[in-house]
């Protein structure tokens, strides 16, 4: 008896890891999910940058502390309402999010070397070089935070600020497609 109940312990142990590192990379798994829909979506001259990015962005989602992967998500679904907001040039905010994406995943890869080197503990014990460290951190601390903003604000503007056309969006790309004749 004692046996069974050791087994069911084990099972319930093993599926609880399983259900907790879900919930810790529930992140990773959206922008897996989320950036193969951006490759398989995108235009063939793209697919490479595409992935590319995507893999950028999923190195730093799993090697990165938070908030890297949670940004990395929130890029990647708003990218995707930008998509569906678009009417003028979808492929230009198609390419523009791919490389939101990817310059993030590398800012992401950047702070997670960072963090990993221990070179901030390294420059806070040197009291030469500790002030430098504590601006350091500030610039890294401020660059996680601020990019991401400062890439959504750009696919606003992209989307909602662009200069208005004389025609709806299916009629300027009928005339510029036709060059005005029917």
């Amino acid at each position: 008896m004692s046996f069974l109940i050791n087994i069911m312990f084990w099972i319930a142990n093993g599926f609880l890891v399983l259900v907790y590192f879900i919930v810790q990379n529930l992140a990773t798994l959206g922008l897996v999910f989320s950036c193969a829909l951006f490759v398989i979506k995108n235009p063939h001259e793209q697919k490479t940058w595409a992935a590319s990015s995507g893999a950028l962005g999923l190195i730093a989602s799993i090697l990165a502390p938070f908030p890297v992967p949670l940004f990395l998500l929130l890029l990647s679904l708003v990218g995707w309402i930008v998509l569906y907001l678009e009417q003028y040039n979808p492929l230009d905010r198609q390419w523009d999010i791919i490389r939101g994406l990817g310059l993030y995943g590398l800012i992401g890869i950047g702070y997670a070397a960072y963090q990993l080197s221990n070179l901030a503990e390294r420059i806070m014990t040197d009291p030469m070089t500790a002030q430098g460290g504590g601006y350091l951190n500030a610039i890294i601390g401020i660059v996680t935070y601020i990019f991401p903003l400062g890439i959504l604000a750009f696919w606003a503007q992209a989307v909602f600020a662009h200069p208005p056309g004389v025609g709806r969006p299916e009629e300027i790309l009928k005339k510029v497609r036709t060059r005005g004749k029917h």
